[in-house]
């Protein structure tokens, strides 16, 4: 009996008892540990492909971050090239119209001297330029009807730009279509040229609170927004240099300052060559600003002054000849 083993199994109805062989038992037992193992191996290997699992998705997530990250910073130097061409694209039409203007200008101005029609070979763009000038008289008739210097009357500063820009208020990316100028609340603000005020009050919708519209001549017109005081009225007449309000806060602002716009006809155009522009720099505007048939203009302006200097000529007639007598 030394090679059996005994199972007994026992109920209401009794007990049985049944025998078996050593080697069935450690089949037995053999059969079991391979079970737990097996069972064991499952749970372990479950554990690990959940764990790997995991890992997978969280390496899944860094690479769906990562090219989501480079897709926004795509986006952005993408927008960042298309405004770069749009500047591009600006300096080489500028460029490519200096020539048509200083023809243009130059007809003009030959007219006003007398020089048009008088040479029967052309003459190159330089000599002409060396030939007829534009008169001291015609220059500052130009400065005083078109906007020119900052408008306002103490210079702190520009804060912010001609350009898009991320709004400080809204928060998104817009065309700040002016600029901004640094100054206490109160500080004067002045006009930019002689004209007439077309607009003094609040707009709806504009975001500019107390706002002024000076219409100039030629299709220029000028507007200052976020003021804290309007001294004048619309249909008014201001002067250049003129006091016209105040610098202020109201309207969608973040603080105290002007904002200055310039415009001709329906276009904005970027102040910061109009606000440099003066006697010193006077033909750098014509070739920085594209949009305005600045030949057409100098070619009118070149007439008013021509009136101008015979009315000036035709006066000095009797004066000269009762001192004469």
């Amino acid at each position: 009996m030394r090679n059996y083993f005994t199972i007994t199994i026992s109920d209401v109805h009794g007990s049985r008892h049944y025998s078996f062989k050593q080697f069935i038992r450690k089949f037995f037992w053999l059969v079991l540990a391979l079970f737990v193992l097996l069972w064991v191996v499952g749970a372990v290997s479950i554990w690990w492909l959940n764990y790997e699992a995991k890992q997978v998705e969280q390496q899944h997530k860094v690479i769906v971050d990562a090219f989501v990250e480079d897709l926004k910073s795509t986006q952005a130097d993408y927008e960042i090239l298309l405004a770069e061409k749009a500047h591009l694209k600006e300096d080489l039409e500028v460029t490519s119209s200096q020539v048509n203007y200083l023809d243009q200008t130059l007809k003009g101005l030959e007219e006003l001297v007398g020089e048009a029609g008088m040479e029967t070979e052309p003459m190159p763009l330089t000599e002409r330029i060396k030939q007829v000038q534009l008169t001291s008289l015609g220059k500052n008739l130009m400065l005083s009807m078109i906007p020119n210097g900052h408008a306002v009357k103490h210079f702190k500063g520009i804060t912010s730009g001609y350009g898009y820009r991320k709004h400080p208020i809204t928060g998104k990316r817009h065309l700040h279509a002016g600029v901004d100028y640094r100054g206490k609340k109160g500080a004067p603000v002045i006009a930019t040229a002689d004209g007439v005020v077309s607009f003094s009050g609040v707009k709806k919708n504009s975001g500019f609170g107390q706002l002024i519209s000076v219409t100039h001549s030629n299709g220029f017109r000028t507007v200052y927004g976020h003021l804290s005081n309007r001294l004048v009225k619309a249909g008014q007449y201001v002067q250049k240099g003129e006091v016209i309000g105040e610098i202020g806060s109201t309207g969608r602002s973040s603080g105290n300052h002007l904002h200055y716009e310039v415009w001709f006809v329906f276009r904005r155009l970027n102040p910061k060559y109009f606000n440099r522009w003066s006697i010193e720099n006077y033909d750098e505007l014509f070739t920085s600003v594209k949009g305005v048939p600045w030949g057409s203009l100098s070619q009118a302006v070149a007439n008013r002054v021509r009136k101008l200097e015979k009315q000036l000529l035709l006066r000095d007639v009797p004066l000269r000849a009762k001192s004469a007598s």
